[in-house]
């Protein structure tokens, strides 16, 4: 076989191409027929070497859980649907533990992205055999999740509603990013690829209470918090302390560049004297951050110096 070294532009611009191909089929919210399904369920468990068994569908991947746990702890194919839906309904007869991920689910399709490009772009070559074993695993693309155990599969239906950002992200300011139907109300909510609470992701940003920030323990979701509330109005309710302009540029050229400030926000702990904040802006995401520091914290550079563990940096650039 022949190593590729290079790509032409024309293959070079087709990458994206297969990228929103992918993308297109990973979030398709249409279901195949159970014909269909039954066949591409039948060709997967021969690729991974299990015997043909009887084919359980549910609507979320709670209920999958759920009905994989039920016939691992002896409840019949025939009674499988009545009694996970009794388990929502609060039946303690059988112990359902934390949840794994599925054997094969929808998020194989950034791989199969590349496999798909490399074989019909770049033309590698697959033995006849290999290339007819990764064709079947590529069928399973036209499900959600597939859980192939000894004597039973449970496939889970595509979502309701799947809704991306620009950056392909799940992301959707006033509801559920991804939203299936079925039992157990399973709904994620995510601004810009963050799983976020659902207050923050369907509350008008107008009417969230900035005193809920306090609460938030992750930075990823407190960043969403001061991009969605907006940093305005964290300002309105502070002071300025101390800021990136009081220092020489020459000397904290990355101080300039993340616009580092700090803030008294007192007005959000009034239990507190003072409460510092250092403020700043990440150069790659263009996000705002507001961080808490010690209340002894007077200026940027002693603010930088807590959050470096006591020592003084001088950041000089960033990965």
């Amino acid at each position: 076989m022949q190593k590729i070294e290079t790509i032409t532009p024309e293959q070079e611009a087709l990458k994206p191409v297969y990228v929103r191909k992918w993308i297109e089929i990973g979030t398709s919210t249409e279901n195949i027929p159970l014909d269909r399904t039954e066949s591409i369920v039948k060709s997967f468990r021969e690729l991974i070497s299990l015997k043909d068994a009887p084919l359980v569908m549910v609507d979320n991947p709670i209920e999958a859980w759920v009905t994989c746990c039920l016939h691992e702890q002896g409840v019949a194919v025939e009674d499988l649907d009545k009694t996970m839906r009794s388990v929502f309904a609060g039946n303690r007869d059988y112990e359902i533990p934390t949840a794994s991920l599925p054997f094969n689910d929808i998020g194989l399709c950034g791989t199969f992205s590349f496999y798909d490009y490399m074989i019909n772009v770049l033309g590698v070559e697959l033995e006849e055999s290999l290339l007819a074993k990764y064709k079947v695993w590529e069928e399973t693309s036209n499900l959600w999740a597939i859980y192939p155990l000894e004597n039973l599969t449970v496939v889970c239906r595509k979502p309701l509603e799947v809704h991306l950002n620009e950056n392909n992200v799940l992301h959707r300011d006033g509801g559920a990013a991804l939203r299936f139907a079925g039992e157990g109300d399973f709904s994620i909510y995510s601004l810009n690829g963050v799983m976020v609470p659902e207050w923050l992701a369907v509350t008008d940003s107008h009417k969230i209470d900035i005193k809920k920030y306090n609460d938030i323990k992750n930075a990823d979701v407190k960043a969403e918090f001061v991009r969605k509330v907006g940093i305005e109005r964290f300002l309105d309710m502070g002071k300025k302390m101390d800021s990136y302009e009081n220092y020489n540029q020459e000397d904290h050229s990355w101080w300039w560049k993340s616009e580092y400030e700090l803030w008294d926000m007192q007005a959000l702990f009034p239990s507190l004297n003072t409460a510092p904040f250092l403020k700043m802006r990440n150069p790659t995401t263009q996000i705002w951050h507001m961080e808490g520091v010690s209340p002894s914290c007077t200026t940027v550079a002693a603010a930088l110096k807590e959050r470096f563990g006591g020592r003084d940096m001088k950041i000089i650039a960033a990965a």
